[in-house]
């Protein structure tokens, strides 16, 4: 495996990074394969992205037969949130797309997959990826600008549906309500989507992954959805791999399914069959 530190400027100057884990192909015997690319926004609740969502998933996947990127969008900590995250989700799609193949990654197979609020980045930046207006005016050209698939873990799906607490503070995220509720941009050419999440999550009300799955049949667009009665929010793997030190609660081995899960309707999704690996 390789691994790369980048920084990476979107079209209006603004500066974030891309960490990536380049799958090496084996030496001994010819090999063509590519392999599907995912891009993973970890959560952050728009104040501190955690890295139990970063490199451990990214790693994962990998073993799994994905190249794997982490996006490190932008925090309030250098002001409103959007659009900028959204020009950075963008920009690192665009990347993915053009300088995967070099290294054996499918630029027709990409994944975006979001958890908490990297959900929310990752659905707008889908959401604006088909909107014209929205690319030329923040120099991506017209072309549509999306991932073939998105999956969402226990998402921040509408900054008014109880994650963050109050209108100040989603302002503060976004002073332009338009980019507030993902549900509503939803169109019937958003990427299918998989979500998961759990019934026992008290930071983001479960109601938010409903919002998503129902607007998605109205637009008849693909959808799986899981919801596991119990574990916390930010569960990560919900495995040894993404616990941390004392927190049991990190650790729910029901919830632990969503990775075969997720993993099962990729496949499908993306007819991973015999023919992509011989």
């Amino acid at each position: 495996m390789r691994y790369e530190q980048l920084r990476l400027m979107t079209p209006q100057h603004f500066e974030f990074k891309l960490t990536c884990y380049w799958k090496d192909q084996l030496k001994m015997d010819y090999d063509p394969r590519r392999w599907p690319i995912l891009l993973i926004f970890p959560g952050s609740g728009f104040i501190q992205m955690t890295e139990r969502e970063a490199e451990p998933i990214a790693l994962a996947f990998s073993a799994q037969g994905y190249q794997t990127m982490v996006v490190e969008y932008n925090l309030l900590d250098r002001g409103p949130v959007y659009p900028n995250a959204i020009d950075v989700g963008l920009t690192a799609l665009k990347y993915a797309k053009t300088q995967g193949p070099p290294h054996y990654g499918d630029a027709n197979k990409t994944i975006l997959m979001g958890f908490s609020a990297g959900s929310h980045v990752a659905a707008l930046t889908n959401a604006m990826g088909n909107n014209t207006e929205y690319l030329k005016t923040h120099g991506f050209g017209d072309s549509p600008l999306t991932s073939r698939l998105q999956v969402l873990g226990y998402p921040v799906i509408d900054l008014a549906a109880g994650f963050p607490k109050s209108r100040e503070e989603a302002f503060k995220i976004s002073p332009d309500e338009q980019y507030w509720a993902s549900q509503n941009l939803v169109t019937d050419q958003t990427p299918p989507t998989f979500l998961w999440n759990t019934c026992a999550d008290a930071v983001v009300p479960t109601m938010n992954s409903l919002l998503y799955a129902e607007t998605l049949a109205r637009h008849h667009v693909e959808y799986d959805i899981h919801t596991f009665t119990h574990g916390k929010h930010g569960l990560c793997l919900s495995t040894v791999e993404t616990s941390r030190y004392n927190y049991p609660e990190d650790i729910e081995p029901r919830a632990a399914n969503w990775v075969p899960l997720v993993l099962s309707w990729l496949s499908e999704m993306l007819d991973l069959t015999q023919v992509d690996f011989k």
